[in-house]
């Protein structure tokens, strides 16, 4: 007996109002969002800000203007992109049955034309054409937004580095690839779906796990080198420094590469991937190496090794999975509940001869069994609440582990250099130093500058008394 049998056999959703449900939700977690940021606009509009004590002699006055400055701006972007983001959502949501109907008759014209004879997709291939029509329309209907984003908010503060030539190039990349890599496995999944009924969330719960394992090789070798040029570091007091890090904590590393960041931001960053128990690679970006010192370089990577060192990854993943695993069994309640699809106009019937029998502009969807990948935009609309409080768990969790991977850099001995890196990057990045608590909780995963500055003070102290 499937999770949700054993749901149903206690939960009648018959009568529930999915469609009204799902538009309150979007609309409420909408309005929480803009509370949060209003919250954060009248902290960075208010004129009695100081530069904080931990940053006193270290940031002036002009850098805290510049800084908060960015922030706002960002602030007011994001109030208007998030905007039109609910009014792109709510119109989606509304036109699921259209949508639908459209996908299928180009899918089936395309594949005819092709194959030069009439062809009726199945309704797996129906769902993969609804999501490319899906993606394409969003990313289409985005791109002005992205295009102000990068071309006069991050332009005018100096951190824009891209040629328009380039965010074209890269917008067709990013269409092309997400549209590539989400619809092998969306169609797999179908077959999936279709398959093991009996053990739908063990098997989906598979092959999703196999998937990011997947999607993380591909991010290496394939992704990434699209947009990103990777040249084996050519400093070799630096290269020398990282390796005899790396032997001292025992990290295995394998290889150190740079990264053209410059190409498209100022913004500066380090990184390392490899799954657990794998060989790392170290990524840093061009920026970081030219507004740094070497010293504060390795800080940084101390840090970041401190992550490894301490299991962070290995416990993000085990807490992912298991947040995946709860969401399939819900999810596994309402698949296949003929209310929840019929309030978004789609009509199950099991005896039609085709897939998808509606016209394109029809408001209703006649289609033979359950667009699953339907089912899933809608179930992912209804989690919002919970999506939401997961959020501020994950963002508390996330700043522990960044407090404990300061901490292990500062027993490297490294600390101050830490300080040092961490306050270049905030001037470099122009960072904002006034946060306000909500806004901070919702939206951060590590701590704001002044909290760890003050930790890393209180680590050093500790680890000084220790030493005596």
């Amino acid at each position: 007996m499937s999770f949700s049998s054993i749901l149903n056999n206690t939960t009648d959703l018959t009568n529930f109002p999915f469609k009204k449900v799902i538009f309150g939700i979007t609309c409420a977690n909408f309005l929480f969002e803009r509370y949060v940021a209003y919250r954060q606009y009248k902290l960075l509009k208010s004129d009695n800000k100081k530069v904080p004590q931990a940053l006193k002699g270290k940031v002036d006055e002009e850098k805290l203007v510049k800084s908060d400055a960015y922030g706002l701006a960002k602030n007011k972007f994001k109030m208007v992109s998030s905007s039109i983001s609910l009014c792109i959502n709510l119109a989606k949501l509304n036109m699921y049955s259209s949508l639908w109907n459209y996908s299928v008759s180009i899918g089936n014209c395309i594949l005819s034309t092709i194959m030069r004879k009439p062809f009726v997709m199945s309704l797996n291939a129906s769902n993969v054409a609804f999501f490319i029509l899906s993606q394409t329309i969003s990313t289409l209907l985005n791109l002005p937004v992205s295009y102000y984003q990068h071309f006069v908010l991050e332009e005018e503060f100096g951190f824009n580095k891209m040629t328009k030539s380039l965010f074209f190039m890269d917008s067709i990349k990013i269409l092309i690839v997400g549209n590539a890599i989400g619809s092998i496995p969306l169609y797999i999944l179908g077959l999936v779906l279709k398959k093991c009924t009996e053990n739908f969330v063990f098997y989906i719960w598979m092959f999703i796990m196999g998937l990011q394992i997947t999607l993380f090789f591909l991010s290496d070798l394939v992704i990434q080198p699209l947009f990103y040029t990777f040249t084996p570091l050519n400093n070799k007091e630096l290269e020398d420094k990282i390796n005899a890090l790396a032997k001292e904590c025992g990290f295995p590393l394998s290889e150190i590469y740079m990264i053209d960041g410059s190409k498209r931001s100022s913004h500066s960053n380090a990184y390392f991937s490899g799954l657990p128990f794998m060989k790392k690679k170290i990524v840093i970006f061009d920026t970081l190496i030219k507004d740094s010192s070497i010293d504060e370089v390795v800080a940084v990577l101390g840090h970041e090794i401190g992550h490894w060192k301490m299991n962070h990854i290995s416990q993000m993943l085990i807490i992912n999975q298991v947040h995946l695993s709860t969401l399939l069994m819900l999810f596994d309640m309402v698949f296949k509940n003929v209310k929840m699809f019929a309030d978004f106009n789609f009509i199950i019937d099991p005896l039609s001869k085709v897939p998808t029998s509606s016209l394109p502009g029809s408001n209703y969807a006649l289609v033979n069994d359950f667009p699953f990948f339907v089912g899933l935009l809608v179930f992912s609309q209804l989690m919002q609440p919970t999506d939401l409080l997961m959020n501020f768990g994950m963002n508390l969790f996330s700043r522990h582990n960044e407090y404990q991977a300061d901490n292990y850099a500062v027993k490297l001995g490294k600390g101050e250099d830490l300080k040092k890196a961490l306050i270049q990057l905030q001037i470099t990045n122009l960072s904002t130093i006034s946060v306000d608590k909500l806004f901070s909780m919702y939206h951060y995963t590590h701590p704001v500058l002044c909290e760890r500055l003050e930790a890393i003070d209180k680590y050093t102290s500790e680890q000084e008394k220790k030493s005596e």
